[in-house]
């Protein structure tokens, strides 16, 4: 049941990396305006976490971690909105892959996490695969600006892996993992008010955010489930084996595109040529061997 709720996670991810993709690329210019107006449905869904268990008064000493995790969850988004103009959105999901190489070794210094042999190899099959997907053309290592964007929110994501289970272990509640980030990741994206070059921006696409709003809203609630499975999953199980599973985002992210397509006409920034979609999918089952091997 524990997997089952973890491969949840990368599914709900790739749903709203799609309605981002949207967003992103055909509604807002600067990334800025994009990450404040997503942000402020942060608090909207919190409420639901009623139905798994009630937030706590956390102690003093994890205050530290939770603005870390709130700091990252903004501070990702700049360079994976810049990652979503260049390439296609499957792709983008991919390269999620390319930071988590540190999280076996942040998790075995920080846990004392030990894995066998053969979810290192599991693991690192992922990573090759994902770095696969970035190339460009048939020329080896050309790799275009999108590798550098997402290497850098990645390692970030990967990261924020460790902290959450840093505090699981220091107070145990999962379910404040999900409400206090969220709760201030929703404040701090206001502080882009006081610049005034951001602010008469997002003040000019306010009438495009009231438009799509239904949109954000669907974005939202598609990233609330898939924080609070990965926060679960999380918590049960090993970062690295948790960090595997949610590598099945592109395929999910691929899959729902496909339908999209052909059954809607609806269009993505996706390429979905014959001769790409065999790349993706090689690649694709090589994640899938990877992910076997770890969990």
């Amino acid at each position: 049941m524990i997997l089952f709720i973890a491969f949840l996670s990368p599914m709900f991810y790739a749903t709203a990396v799609l309605i981002e993709s949207l967003l992103s690329n055909y509604t807002f210019k600067h990334q800025t305006t994009m990450i404040f107006y997503i942000s402020m449905m942060n608090c909207v869904f919190l409420p639901l976490l009623l139905l798994f268990g009630m937030p706590t008064f956390p102690p003093q000493e994890v205050w530290g971690y939770y603005l870390i995790l709130s700091l990252i969850d903004v501070g990702y988004l700049y360079p994976y909105y810049s990652a979503m103009k260049v390439i296609d959105t499957s792709i983008v999901s991919a390269l999620f892959a390319l930071g988590q190489v540190i999280v076996p070794i942040l998790s075995y210094f920080i846990l004392r996490d030990v894995l066998s042999l053969h979810q290192y190899i599991g693991f690192m099959i992922i990573i090759m695969a994902s770095i696969a997907l970035s190339i460009k053309g048939n020329k080896i290592p050309k790799l275009n600006r999108a590798f550098y964007y997402m290497l850098l929110s990645s390692f970030m994501l990967s990261s924020r892996i460790i902290f959450v289970k840093l505090v699981i272990k220091e107070e145990g509640n999962w379910v404040n993992l999900v409400f206090y980030p969220n709760l201030i990741s929703g404040i701090l994206p206001l502080g882009l008010l006081f610049i005034t070059k951001y602010r008469k921006d997002i003040v000019k696409h306010f009438p495009p955010y009231l438009h799509k709003c239904p949109l954000f809203a669907l974005n939202e609630f598609m990233y609330f489930w898939a924080v609070t499975t990965e926060t679960y999953g999380v918590s049960k199980l090993s970062p690295v084996i948790s960090a595997a599973i949610e590598r099945m985002e592109p395929i999910f992210l691929l899959a729902i595109s496909g339908f999209l397509l052909y059954a809607f006409n609806i269009k993505l920034k996706e390429k979905i040529t014959a001769r790409i979609l065999l790349k993706k999918l090689f690649c694709f089952v090589l994640m899938i061997l990877g992910v076997i091997l770890v969990v």
